[in-house]
């Protein structure tokens, strides 16, 4: 059995740990987000869900998460 390592990354301003070799959008639908109802600014940098779904999750990674609300 494979030892998963943890990192650490800021979410929304809070310290958190995640699994490394995890996608932002796994990590973001593991903390119970619909990732791709999400605008997420990954240090210091907006991306929408197609930019940022499958890029790598690194250790000390900031993201600031918006989820899109849509009504009428």
């Amino acid at each position: 059995m494979e030892k998963i390592e943890k990192i650490e990354v800021f979410v929304n301003g809070e310290k958190l740990a995640a699994k490394s070799r995890q996608t932002i959008g796994e990590f973001l639908a593991s903390l119970g987000f619909k990732p791709e109802r999400c605008v997420v600014e990954v240090n210091l940098k907006a991306k929408k869900y197609a930019d940022f779904c499958d890029e790598p999750l690194n250790s000390g990674d900031s993201l600031y998460v918006m989820s899109v609300v849509a009504g009428g």
